[in-house]
């Protein structure tokens, strides 16, 4: 195969599993030209969902109206589905034409439109462009109108950001590993002297309280302010110093002044990837409390401090 990046077209084989699949669908056609029509269309889809499978867009093969003969018997369409985006037409076209019969009937509804040249012969197809509205009236359009493939990708990506709410915010702790630390994370000892505490707070405090910690484990913080409260109350992450397949991790919250007890019922969460709490603790005449799990690179949680109605949360990958 031959992907013509340089030239911004896609070259896809024409391969015996999609020829079957077309000839499977175009079968419950009667009529010879629509039977050829329909196997035309159902290698155009095949083509561009191949494609899409290339780029990482995600697609819903099945939903396609080209699989249902009952509706290639009213209109002539060749559609394919982009996973919450919408839909769009999959339009072939003969070896070296330099135009697109699109009917009237796929001309509604879609998001644009892939010309897809289909050379049986070479058995491939190639994917010559992109048209996000059609310029001109009827069924006949000039592929020298039309974009090239990468303002599909454009597309695509801007239909993604409109559909998709704001994500929330990750912090990498893979990234401190390599001795990058987000914004906003501290090391011990800059929390201590950001607070002016004194240097034998840094030693009563943090240390004793992870004196079972290994030594080697990197460890961050930020600092969180809850209304009413004199002294701001610090979340503390750990985690092993290299990158494995099972990554440890311990997450505290303490008080910065080690005279005084966290809140009674201040609640610490972890958070799977969905929202759900796995893991809990509450605050009861404690200076500090601590979760300790383990889990793999690239996996998500979130860590939620609560006090009555008042509430932080922390989203991490590994």
């Amino acid at each position: 195969m031959n992907y013509s990046y340089n030239e911004l077209t896609f070259n896809v084989p024409i391969t015996q599993t999609m020829r079957l699949r077309a000839t499977e669908v175009s079968q419950y056609q009667d009529k010879p030209d629509k039977s050829e029509q329909v196997y035309r269309n159902v290698l155009a889809v095949l083509a561009v969902y191949y494609y899409c499978q290339c780029m990482g867009i995600e697609t819903r093969l099945e939903s396609s109206y080209v699989w249902n003969p009952a509706w290639q018997v009213l209109a002539n369409s060749a559609d394919l589905e982009l996973a919450n985006l919408g839909r769009v037409e999959c339009c072939p076209v003969a070896a070296n034409a330099h135009s697109v019969t699109i009917a009237q009937e796929a001309q509604s509804n879609k998001i644009g439109y892939i010309a897809v040249t289909l050379d049986e012969a070479s058995h491939e197809a190639i994917l010559l462009g992109f048209c996000e509205r059609l310029r001109g009236k009827g069924e006949q359009f000039s592929l020298q109108d039309w974009d090239d493939l990468e303002a599909f990708l454009s597309k695509v990506e801007d239909l993604e950001l409109q559909s998709s709410p704001d994500p929330p915010h990750l912090t990498q702790l893979t990234q401190w590993v390599r001795g990058l630390v987000n914004e906003g994370w501290e090391s011990l000892e800059n929390l201590v002297l950001g607070q002016n505490l004194t240097p034998g707070w840094a030693v009563r405090g943090p240390v004793s309280s992870m004196e079972n910690d290994r030594s080697s484990a990197i460890r961050r913080g930020k600092l969180l302010h809850f209304e009413g409260m004199d002294e701001a109350i610090a979340l503390l992450i750990s985690l092993d110093s290299e990158i494995s397949e099972e990554m440890d991790i311990s997450v505290e919250i303490q008080s910065l002044d080690r005279r005084s007890e966290l809140p009674f019922n201040l609640e610490i969460s972890i958070l799977d990837e969905e929202g759900h709490s796995v893991m809990q603790a509450l605050a009861k005449s404690s200076e500090h409390i601590k979760l300790n799990f383990s889990g793999q690179p690239q996996e998500k949680f979130g860590v939620k401090v609560a006090l009555g109605s008042v509430s932080f949360l922390e989203n991490f990958v590994i």
